[in-house]
């Protein structure tokens, strides 16, 4: 019995050292999610969060490896180690346990390193009363509507809504707003949009409210893990991040996205 425990113990060990021996650090495998997010991820393996983070590893001596998997699965997946980075990840207090956001010099949130921003924006069935005025919700009388783990559940419940957050397909989630499941829709403003011009028979019932619900910044989260081992290259990789968003390469880039792909 002693031999068999003292064996099962050595396994386990080698298993730890398996799991935590560290990758190289200018090999990094990234999640995002895998659904649709017009125009910055698409599910055919386009979208300028790509076209952007390809332009980061074409300029550093970098190899970036691009992994579509569930929202929530990507950012325990990263808290585990499991991938060196998740992306678009707006800022969440709580998220700070699962990964390191950029900072600028003072350890704040340095949103020039952003991938992105996006607008929220609040979905609604044609001759609904329900309205967003840019402080609180009106004549709301059901649950309005979220993508599972999207930061946007957090301002609605701040606003003492109730929130469905049983979906993870904004298509999905529409077409539960159409048949009378929930009152209201809260999405990305250009994703949301984009499922309706897919989908004329949705367009021809629901729409959006004018005012948006919040604006929010997208960033590539690092691992806890990389950042601890490799601060260096993380921090070169958030620079890069803001060098190429602004460059003229990748503002060509979004025109030409933008003009092929609408629906």
């Amino acid at each position: 019995m002693a031999k068999l425990l003292i064996c099962l113990l050595c396994c386990c060990c080698l298993v730890v050292e398996a799991h935590a021996a560290p990758r190289s650090a200018d090999a990094l495998i990234l999640c995002y999610e895998d659904q649709n997010s017009y125009p910055w991820v698409m599910t055919d393996g386009s979208g300028l969060n790509l076209q952007l983070l390809r332009l980061v590893d074409e300029s550093l001596p970098l190899q970036f490896s691009f992994v579509a998997v569930p929202w929530k699965r990507c950012l325990s997946g990263m808290a585990q180690g499991t991938y060196d980075g998740a992306f678009a990840s707006s800022f969440k207090e709580e998220r700070l346990l699962l990964g390191r956001y950029p900072q600028d010099a003072d350890g704040r949130l340095d949103e020039r390193k952003r991938l992105h921003t996006s607008i929220y924006a609040l979905y609604r069935r044609k001759g609904s009363p329900v309205s967003w005025n840019g402080e609180e919700f009106r004549q709301l009388q059901g649950r309005v509507g979220s993508l599972s783990g999207f930061s946007i559940v957090d301002f609605i419940r701040a606003q003492g809504a109730e929130v469905d957050e049983t979906s993870r397909d904004p298509l999905a989630l529409l077409q539960m707003l159409s048949h009378k499941r929930i009152e209201a829709a809260a999405l990305q403003s250009l994703r949301g949009d984009f499922v309706l011009q897919s989908n004329p028979e949705l367009a021809a019932r629901l729409e959006k409210v004018k005012l948006p619900l919040e604006e929010k910044a997208y960033y590539l989260m690092l691992s806890n893990a990389y950042v601890a081992a490799n601060p260096a290259y993380a921090a070169r990789i958030w620079d890069e991040i803001e060098r190429q968003r602004e460059s003229v390469t990748y503002r060509q880039q979004v025109r030409d996205f933008l003009a092929r792909s609408q629906p």
